[in-house]
């Protein structure tokens, strides 16, 4: 079970921090993955931030790019799911979970990319990889989203996935409310 805490940020609304438990128990902030929604009418913030994982697809993609290969999939829009897998894992696939009708987008112009200059992205980095996603207020509604991955356009049934994500609480969003979702994937030589 992911611990989380509630944290409010004055007028810019709440986030739910994901924690974890350090040997020496003091409480360290974990997060990989960020959703941003904005209800465009009253401006009031929720910054869910998240945990994913980048699949064996996704690290065969990641070598393959690294070599200027033409990777065997091109991996460029994200998925919104109602349920999938807990903790999610290295041979999830487009099979995994429950998606959320009409939600699949395009990585936004320009991404993937290091050194993201996007002051929502709270985790880039020279090292990092991120996707950006953007949903406007026309797009959904959806609800009860606990997951998120990137596969392919047009994914279906066993089509491979670059990453995926898991949420520490579902969010909805609304006609009211844009979101902008960010996977920051971090090379570390391992």
């Amino acid at each position: 079970m992911l611990l989380r805490k509630r944290v409010r940020l004055g007028k810019f609304g709440e986030i739910l921090v994901p924690l974890k438990v350090a040997i020496d128990e003091q409480l360290v902030l974990l997060a990989d993955a960020l959703v941003v929604l904005v209800n465009e009418k009253t401006g009031a913030r929720r910054i869910v931030p998240g945990r994913n994982i980048v699949t064996d697809e996704g690290d065969k993609y990641y070598a393959q790019k690294a070599c200027g290969e033409t990777p065997d999939n091109d991996f460029n829009s994200l998925y919104l799911a109602t349920a999938g897998p807990d903790p999610v894992g290295k041979s999830d696939n487009y099979g995994s979970f429950t998606v959320a009708s009409g939600s699949e987008k395009a990585v936004a112009t320009g991404y993937p990319k290091t050194n993201d200059s996007d002051s929502d992205n709270e985790g880039a980095g020279v090292d990092v990889i991120t996707w950006k996603f953007e949903y406007s207020t026309s797009d959904g509604p959806f609800s009860n989203i606990t997951h998120s991955f990137i596969s392919i356009a047009g994914a279906s049934g066993t089509d491979p996935i670059l990453n995926s994500f898991v949420w520490p609480s579902a969010w909805n969003k609304d006609d009211s409310t844009s979101c902008k979702i960010f996977a920051n994937h971090t090379e570390n030589g391992t």
